[in-house]
């Protein structure tokens, strides 16, 4: 009876003495024996606490997949990490469990909510009704562009296209990180979107002149809005956003976020300073409860604002909120302010968190100083209630006022162009590193949304020309 012939050694990796075993043991490499054509791999991994390691076997079905696993098992065991799995367990780690996983990580790090709902829509929209079941171990550039095809039939803007191709890359970072994809491979390669027509001279970020609204422009809506929105208005839809007009300005003279301007306290006001602490911005889940969360980038900064704005119209209101008398002078709010942020300042020296403190001591929403509201709830305004009635002040003085009409294709949030280049840099005459402060941006960001290269060349070029 003749013997069977063992299979051939082609690798072994260095001695181990790990799993508690007296002898040491190598990873081990072997060609396809008689009966069978897969290539093997031998080594040992952990079996649980205190027990003694069981002894693996991987099969591969070429010598260039089977020369990787016996890397992959060396390496994991020199760096104390996860050895290779099983063909199942890489069978079931498809798109759509990187895809929960992506999301995981994205809440450790500390995403906001808006973010995360952005990211879980592209996920859910796009990403896995196209490659859900895909294998991450066989995700191809092909399965990539499958994604972007579907996404181009419901995502018009440029932007929304970057958003999702920047998704998928961040996908392939973590499956690269979790070791689920081989670093060799890489999904997106070639894969790039059809670049936009960029004027010359400026970013893809660049925000075009025409949408940034004219300051009579801004005083003609936040005008419509205290008529519309004050004592005196007959609508109660609108009458329930008091200080619309007022907010308006805090957003065209100052550049709050609309998240930031809902978040304003009466704490938050620094009269005899004349600017606003920018400490906050008020979060709105899908679903969820609103609530108070950190500023965006995590960058507290200040807010000048015209004097008349702030004692004029955010004075009264502080007043109101701090239980003062309409006749209170202004020492005596700045006192009660003092008094407000020390108590909270104090409360939180008392917390185990040491990151807490006046401005950021959590205080139930309906017992906070709030400078905007929607009187109905008693908070700040939903985002979607505040762009409704802001469409109906821009309808008003469509009619009303046309000289001054805000365009449609000038949004609310474009307030905050507004106060960066025709209040803040224009009217003031603020360098971009002092307008990247107020707005509580980087330099670069600022730069590449107003600033366009050879601009100033080009206007004295037609000025030049315009006398010949």
């Amino acid at each position: 009876m003749a013997t069977r012939s063992q299979p051939k050694l082609l690798a072994q990796g260095k001695p181990r003495t790990l799993g508690g075993g007296t002898r040491p043991w190598r990873v081990r490499l072997y060609a396809p024996g008689a009966g069978t054509n897969k290539y093997q791999v031998f080594f040992r991994t952990p079996a649980g606490e205190g027990e003694p390691w069981k002894r693996v076997l991987r099969r591969a079905a070429s010598e260039e997949e089977a020369r990787k696993i016996f890397a992959q098992a060396e390496a994991a065991l020199d760096t104390e990490q996860a050895t290779p799995v099983g063909a199942d367990v890489r069978a079931s780690r498809t798109i759509r469990m990187l895809g929960e996983e992506y999301l995981a990580d994205s809440v450790e790090r500390g995403k906001q909510p808006r973010t995360m709902e952005g990211r879980e829509s592209r996920l859910n929209a796009h990403i896995l009704p196209t490659i859900g079941d895909v294998p991450v171990t066989k995700w191809r550039v092909e399965h990539s562009r499958k994604v972007l095809e579907k996404g181009s039939k419901t995502l018009f803007s440029q932007r929304g296209r970057e958003d999702l191709r920047g998704q998928l890359a961040a996908m392939r970072k973590l499956a690269w990180r979790l070791g689920w994809l081989d670093r060799s491979i890489d999904p997106l390669d070639g894969l790039e979107i059809g670049r936009a027509n960029l004027l010359h001279g400026a970013t893809a970020q660049y925000v075009d002149p025409r949408l940034r609204p004219e300051t009579r422009q801004v005083r003609a809506m936040a005008g419509a809005a205290d008529k519309l929105c004050g004592p005196e208005g007959t609508d109660p839809q609108m009458t329930r956003l008091p200080l619309f007009g007022t907010k308006i300005r805090v957003a065209g003279f100052g550049g709050l976020r609309l998240g930031e301007q809902n978040a304003l306290r009466a704490i938050d006001v620094f009269f005899d300073r004349g600017y606003l602490h920018v400490n906050g911005s008020w979060i709105t889940p899908r679903r969820q409860v609103g609530f108070r969360g950190p500023v965006k980038n995590h960058t507290l900064h200040e807010v000048p604002l015209p004097k008349s704005l702030m004692h004029d119209e955010l004075l009264p209101r502080v007043k109101e909120l701090l239980g003062l008398p309409t006749k209170a002078t202004l020492q005596q709010v700045l006192n009660a302010q003092e008094t407000e942020r020390q108590r909270r300042a104090d409360l939180a020296a008392r917390e185990p968190d040491k990151n807490l403190t006046w401005w950021n001591y959590p205080v139930p929403s309906l017992e906070e100083h709030w400078l905007f509201i929607d009187t109905v709830t008693g908070l700040p305004v939903k985002p979607e209630l505040h762009n409704e009635r802001w469409h109906r002040i821009r309808r008003w003085v469509d009619d009303n006022d046309p000289e001054n009409a805000w365009p449609r294709t000038i949004v609310y949030r474009n307030l905050r162009h507004h106060a960066a280049t025709k209040w803040f840099h224009e009217e003031l005459g603020e360098s971009w590193e002092v307008v990247a402060q107020y707005l509580g941006d980087k330099l670069t960001t600022i730069l590449n949304h107003y600033v366009r290269a050879g601009e100033d060349a080009l206007r004295d070029s037609v000025s030049k020309l315009a006398t010949l």
